[in-house]
Formats: C-alpha cells, sequence, structure tokens
C-alpha cells in the first residue's frame, strides 16, 4: 500500500492520485489538513504542500518535485521493480 501526502485540490496531489488509480496501484491519501502529522511530515521533506508529492512504500519515503508524466513513469519504475 502506498502512502499519499497532501492536501486536496493539490494540482500535483490530485495528479498522482489519477496517475495511480490508472496504474491499480493500492494507495490511502493522507489529507494534511486534518491530519497534523501528515503536515509535519510534508513541511520536513518538502516545505509546502504545494511544492511536491511525498509518497511512502514499503518502508521508503520519496518526493516528487515537478509531477510529470516521466516523474511518475520513473517513479512506478521503481515501485514495480521492488513489488516483483
Amino acid at each position: 500500500m502506498v502512502r499519499l501526502y497532501g492536501i486536496p485540490g493539490c494540482g500535483p496531489c490530485e495528479i498522482v492520485k489519477m496517475f495511480l488509480a490508472q496504474k491499480g496501484v493500492p494507495f490511502e491519501f493522507v489529507n494534511a489538513r486534518q491530519n497534523p502529522e501528515a503536515a509535519a511530515r510534508i513541511a520536513e521533506l518538502v516545505g509546502s504542500p504545494t511544492a511536491g508529492v511525498v509518497l511512502e512504500w514499503d518502508g521508503k519515503t520519496e518526493v516528487i518535485r515537478g509531477v510529470s508524466p516521466a516523474t511518475l513513469n520513473a517513479w512506478y519504475a521503481r515501485y514495480r521493480e521492488k513489488a516483483s
């Protein structure tokens, strides 16, 4: 299960949510507006909820800045490699 930290309506977060759903990746969206620990995690790793996306899976944490098809596909390749 992938945990996606973000805030509702954040453009990059919404794109990543759609990407994960399209790829069939099970994920949990952690709303930083309702979860102070999630907000602190985002601030620690990214600085601002809209500055990037924080993903956690399989004991790993990754920040994706500049969400694009290339960055998402590169993350997905790493995710699939670990899932195999």
